[in-house]
């Protein structure tokens, strides 16, 4: 679709400006971080950049990612065939961590190929069974799958990262920006089998779960779920599940 749509042009101008619009991010964010009185505008902001531009190179039209599950981001693999691994953006531009947790998709992919200099630990083409086998690695440590959308309608990369380096889930959380939205799931416990050993509260990265001191249960807040079943991984009695939001009347407009 990337190649029918001709975003080849677009590709190769992400890949020469990439570092240094990450590397800006990161640093513009945790300034605003630290000012009060930089947020609301900073908010309003963000919002702008993501809502309405005509500029498809910059910031096109409609929120730019969602959260996604394991077995969606396999679906992926299967659907978008070439899939590629190369360095966390985020992480390399946050601390300095080389840690290739990235999985560009299709023209993403190749298009970065040429830029070695950028990466130089490589970028590999995977096949759909190596990717799989990959995101379920991912998935045990606890890392968050999201598909990015830019410009939309393109799938270009699946990332799986975490809080605080993701320049996605960060502005979600600290500034309320919908830079990325929910999955289509919310994480369920079984109380019979839940045992309340806090494995699944511990891995949350949004603030969704807790450990109910008067019954000794996890509690998980479905309207702060973002989804992504992290907990569901790191539960060792496999006490929690993910349900369709579309079941939860009161859930279905929450993105």
């Amino acid at each position: 679709m990337a190649k029918y749509l001709g975003y080849d042009q677009w590709e190769l101008d992400h890949w020469k400006i990439v570092d240094k619009f990450y590397g800006d991010a990161t640093k513009m964010l945790a300034g605003i971080l630290d000012d009060p009185k930089m947020l609301e505008q900073s908010k309003k902001m963000y919002e702008q950049m993501i809502q309405k531009d005509t500029d498809p190179r910059r910031f096109p039209e409609g929120h730019t990612g969602q959260v996604i599950t394991l077995e969606e981001a396999k679906k992926i693999c299967e659907i978008a065939g070439d899939v590629y691994r190369c360095e966390c953006l985020c992480r390399k531009m946050h601390k300095n961590e080389r840690v290739k947790t990235c999985m560009p998709l299709g023209l993403h992919g190749e298009a970065l190929e040429g830029y070695v200099d950028w990466a130089p630990n490589g970028v590999e083409k995977i096949s759909v069974e190596e990717s799989k086998a990959y995101l379920d690695q991912l998935d045990e440590k606890g890392l968050v799958h999201t598909i990015a959308g830019t410009p939309v309608p393109i799938a270009f990369a699946m990332c799986n990262c975490e809080y605080p380096e993701c320049i996605a889930i960060r502005p979600r959380l600290d500034l309320g920006v919908k830079i990325f939205l929910k999955g289509h799931y919310v994480a369920s416990v079984n109380m019979d089998n839940c045992t309340g050993c806090g494995s699944c509260a511990m891995r949350c990265q949004f603030g969704a779960i807790n450990i109910r001191p008067t019954v000794g249960r996890a509690n998980i807040n479905q309207f702060k779920c973002f989804g992504c079943g992290v907990c569901r991984a790191a539960c060792p009695e496999n006490a929690i599940t993910l349900i369709p939001k579309e079941d939860i009347p009161q859930l279905r407009e929450e993105w």
